[in-house]
C-alpha cells in the first residue's frame, strides 16, 4: 500500500488499497484529540508521580538538573520533528521520518526501538498502577502483601489497558484526558502543601552547578527525555487525524512545552518531600511519601485511586502508539503481516495491541516475582526505555536536515536545531558511558543494544532474503496538499496517478533521484 502523497524511492505503479475496513479509520481524531492522545501517552500526572522519584533514587539533588536538561533536549527534538510533521505525515510515526533522510534501515531501527520504548513504559504503566491500587488497599485495612493477590492486580490492571485500545482512539483519548485533569489535581494539593512544609526557604543544594559535571545526573537526564516519551504518539495518528499537517505539529510542540513547566515545577517539592522523616524505598510509591511528610496523608486516598487509574490509561495510550508502529512494520511487509490486521468492528490493530500487551504483562510480572522491588524495576525498565527514545529521537534529528536539503527546504535556522539537537543527544549518551555508572545502571545500555540488535538482525534477513520489501520500508506517508504542489513545482515530485479509495500513489521523478 502507498499512502496518499508518499515519495517513493523509485518509480511505482498505481497504490493498490486495502478496502476501507481494512484500514485505520481516516479523519476519525480532532485536533484536541491529536493533543490528547500525546498528552494521555505522555502522561504528565503519571510522570510527575513516579519521575522525579526515578530521578532523585539515580541523580539524588542533582533531580532537578536532570529534568532541565531532558526538558531542553526534548524541546529541540519537538522542534525538528515538526519540520517533517507540517510536510508529511504516517502512522509509521519517526520511523518514517528517520527513514526519509536516511533510507529503509533507519526507518526499520527507529521504528523498532520506538516499539521497544513503547513496551517498557505500557509495562511500567500497568506496574505503576498496581502500585498505586496496592497502596490505596493497604491504607483501607485490606491484607495486599500475598504475591498472589499482587499477581491478580497485575492481570487486572493488564487486561483493562488492553480492553481501552481495543474500543479504539476516540475511547483512549477521552477516558486519558478526564483521568489526567483529576489526578493533577489531586497531585497539585500535595505539591503546594511540600512548598509550604519546607517554608519560603530555597533549597540551595538542588541549584548546585556541581551536579552539572556528576555522571548521575546525566544518568537521570535519559529517565527525564523519558518522562516526555510518548509526546511524539501524536504523529502516530498522522493517518487518523483530520487536518494532520497542521494538528500534528502544533500537539507535539505545545505538549513539550506544557510538559517542560509541569515538570520543572513539580520536581523541586518532591525532591524536598523525599527528605523528610520518611525515605523513598524500592518499593514505594514516591507521591505517598512526600504526602505523609508533608502532612496531608489523607489526600493519598484520591491520589492512589486516581493514578492508578491514570497510569492504567497512560498504559493504554502507549499501546495505543507501540500498536501502529507495529502495525505500519506490517503492512510494508517488515514483519509478519497477522500484526497489520485491523478489527473489522472497531478498526484497530488488535493483533499488534494484543502482542505489546502480553509483552509488557510478562515484563511487569517479573517485576512482582522478584526481589528488586516494584519501583526499583519500574526504574530499570524505564532507564532502558529511555534509551530507546533516545536512539530514535538522534536518527530522526540526523535525518531531517537531510531529508530538506533533498526537497529543497533546507535553512540555516533548521540545519541549527537539528545540530544542536544531535549534539545533545550525543552528550547525553556519552556521559551515561564514561565514566561507567555504578551498579546496575552500567548495563543498561547495553541491555537496550542487544533488543537493538535483534531488530537489525531481523531487517538484514529481510534485505537477504526480501530486498522489495526491506527497499520500502519506510515509505508510507501522506504529503500535505502545498508540499506536494511544491514539490511539483520543482520538478522533484511526478504526477498524481488517482486510485479507488485516494489521489493515489505519487510517483517520484526518475532522473531527480530524490525520496531516499
Amino acid at each position: 500500500m502507498t499512502a496518499e502523497g508518499s515519495i517513493p524511492r523509485t518509480l511505482h505503479s498505481p497504490a493498490v488499497l486495502d478496502p476501507p475496513e481494512r484500514e485505520l479509520r481516516a479523519g476519525a481524531v480532532s485536533g484536541l484529540g491529536v493533543f490528547a492522545q500525546g498528552l494521555a501517552a505522555a502522561a504528565p500526572s503519571v510522570a510527575i508521580a513516579s519521575v522525579p522519584g526515578s530521578l532523585f533514587l539515580v541523580g539524588g539533588k542533582g533531580a532537578l538538573w536532570a529534568a532541565i536538561i531532558g526538558g531542553a533536549l526534548v524541546y529541540l527534538v519537538a522542534t525538528v520533528i515538526a519540520l517533517q510533521a507540517r510536510r508529511t505525515v504516517s502512522s509509521g510515526s519517526l520511523g518514517t521520518y528517520a527513514g526519509n533522510g536516511l533510507g529503509p534501515v533507519a526507518a526499520f531501527v527507529t521504528g523498532w526501538a520506538l516499539i521497544l520504548g513503547y513496551i517498557g513504559f505500557a509495562a511500567g504503566g500497568v506496574l505503576g498502577a498496581v502500585l498505586y491500587f496496592n497502596s490505596f488497599l493497604q491504607q483501607v485495612g485490606l491484607p495486599t502483601d500475598h504475591l498472589l493477590f499482587k499477581i491478580l492486580l497485575l492481570v487486572l490492571a493488564t487486561a483493562a489497558a488492553l480492553y481501552i485500545p481495543l474500543r479504539g482512539v476516540s475511547v483512549s483519548v477521552k477516558l486519558g484526558l478526564g483521568f489526567e485533569v483529576v489526578s493533577l489535581l489531586a497531585i497539585a494539593v500535595i505539591l503546594v502543601a511540600s512548598y509550604l512544609t519546607y517554608g519560603a526557604r530555597i533549597d540551595a543544594g538542588q541549584f548546585d552547578l556541581a551536579h552539572l559535571g556528576q555522571s548521575s545526573t546525566l544518568i537521570a537526564a535519559v529517565t527525564a527525555v523519558g518522562s516526555y516519551a510518548g509526546f511524539e504518539s501524536a504523529a502516530a495518528l498522522g493517518h487518523e487525524a483530520r487536518d494532520p499537517h497542521r494538528n500534528v505539529p502544533r500537539a507535539i510542540l505545545r505538549l513539550v512545552i506544557g510538559l517542560a513547566v509541569l515538570y520543572l515545577l513539580a520536581t523541586y517539592p518532591e525532591v524536598l518531600g523525599f527528605q523528610g522523616p520518611e525515605q523513598l524505598g524500592t518499593d514505594s510509591t514516591p507521591l505517598p511519601v512526600v504526602a505523609r511528610n508533608a502532612g496531608v496523608g489523607w489526600v493519598t486516598y484520591a491520589v492512589d485511586l486516581s493514578l492508578g487509574t491514570a497510569m492504567i490509561v497512560f498504559s493504554s495510550a502507549v499501546l495505543n502508539s507501540g500498536a501502529r508502529s507495529l502495525f505500519t512494520l506490517a503492512r510494508e511487509g517488515a514483519l509478519p503481516r497477522g500484526l497489520g490486521r485491523v478489527h473489522p468492528r472497531f478498526r484497530t490493530p488488535h493483533t499488534a495491541i494484543a502482542l505489546l500487551g502480553l509483552v509488557g504483562f510478562v515484563i511487569g510480572l517479573i517485576g512482582t516475582v522478584t526481589s528488586i522491588g516494584r519501583f526499583q524495576w519500574d526504574v530499570y525498565v524505564s532507564v532502558v526505555s529511555s534509551y530507546a527514545y533516545l536512539f530514535a529521537y538522534l536518527l530522526v534529528a540526523i535525518a531531517t536536515p537531510l531529508w530538506l536539503r533533498r526537497i529543497r527546504a533546507l535553512t540555516p535556522g533548521s540545519l541549527v536545531l537539528s545540530v544542536l539537537a544531535t549534539l545533545g543527544i550525543l552528550y547525553v549518551i556519552y556521559k551515561n558511558l564514561v565514566p561507567a555508572p555504578a551498579g546496575a545502571y552500567r548495563y543498561l545500555p547495553y541491555v537496550f543494544l542487544v533488543l537493538l540488535l535483534a531488530g537489525l538482525v531481523r531487517f538484514l534477513w529481510l534485505r537477504v532474503a526480501r530486498p522489495e520489501v526491506a527497499a520500502r520500508v519506510g515509505s508510507i506517508q501522506t504529503l500535505s496538499e502545498p508540499e506536494q504542489a511544491r514539490l511539483a513545482g520543482l520538478g522533484i515530485l511526478g504526477t498524481v496517478q488517482p486510485g479507488p479509495a485516494t489521489s493515489g500513489g505519487v510517483a517520484a521523478a526518475p532522473e531527480t533521484g530524490t525520496g531516499r
